[in-house]
């Protein structure tokens, strides 16, 4: 039996062809073998799902609002944020200031209550921050400022013209800057 071309066979094989190919492309580019969770998961043809792309954790599951409790403490701590500074024009030292002098106010007044009824004082914990904190915080701002004026000596001794005048420019430009804002 010798199969012939007729066109028959030839519109049969046509058809056959594209019916086969229209069932394997689907809006998602997936396998054929993917479940319908897998599909939602990788929407616009993604290769990992968003949980993964977002890190994975409790992040992603705060963005994505997997844990509501969270997410929405989030939410409203970012709101309350945003109403201080914005609305109220706080910025962050005197934002920094009332705090401290609430906590100071609040430990004052539990101290003294302590006394009122018959209660011992309650020590409170002392907040001591190490010195090594701040020598290596000095140490890293140093660092930062010489290599910046090893910087502008290298280029007010380099002899490139166009390059001096572009950083006196800046730096200028910078001044200017900052004598407006203050």
């Amino acid at each position: 039996m010798s199969d012939k071309i007729t066109p028959e066979n030839l519109f049969n094989n046509i058809v056959e062809t594209l019916a086969d190919k229209h069932k394997s492309v689907s809006f998602f580019e997936e396998e054929k073998s993917s479940s319908v969770a897998t599909q939602f998961n990788r929407l616009f043809g993604r290769q990992k799902p968003v949980h993964h792309i977002l890190g994975g954790g409790k992040s992603a599951d705060c963005l994505l609002w997997r844990n509501k409790k969270i997410s929405a403490s989030v939410l409203t701590a970012a709101t309350i944020v945003w109403v201080l500074f914005e609305w109220l024009n706080y910025n962050f030292l005197s934002l920094l200031c009332f705090a401290l002098v609430l906590g100071m106010f609040v430990q004052f007044l539990w101290t003294n209550a302590s006394g009122l009824l018959n209660r011992n004082p309650s020590k409170a914990p002392r907040f001591v921050i190490p010195e090594d904190f701040f020598v290596n915080i000095a140490t890293m701002v140093g660092t930062e400022v010489n290599r910046g004026l090893r910087f502008l000596q290298d280029i007010a001794c380099g002899g490139n013209l166009k390059q001096f005048l572009i950083v006196c420019l800046s730096l200028c430009l910078l001044t200017l800057v900052l004598l407006s804002i203050i």
